[in-house]
């Protein structure tokens, strides 16, 4: 059951960012003026803060070790790693 739990996170977790990514560029292609940049601007820092911080959590998560067979415990380590590593691309992205 936690594995159907943690896969059906990850998923809405990559999903959800691929959308707002595709929301993100557009709102930069459509930006006119100084003050419309300047929030998107701000809005994308913000983002990228938001993003570096959940993987950190997530590395963090990685870190705990809870019972069950080890390896179950090294494979959610391994995702919950590539999950952090794509969410700091996309903060420096």
């Amino acid at each position: 059951m936690k594995k159907i739990c943690t896969f059906i996170l990850l998923a809405f977790f990559t999903v959800s960012v691929h959308s707002v990514e595709d929301i993100e560029r557009l709102m930069v292609e459509k930006a006119e003026s100084a003050q419309e940049k300047k929030a998107i601007y701000s809005y994308l820092m913000k983002e990228s803060a938001e993003r570096k911080k959940m993987a950190n959590r997530l590395r963090e998560i990685a870190k705990t070790k809870k019972g069950g067979k080890a390896q179950a415990q090294i494979k959610h380590a391994q995702e919950m790693k590539e999950e952090a590593d794509s969410l700091d691309a996309i903060a420096k992205d």
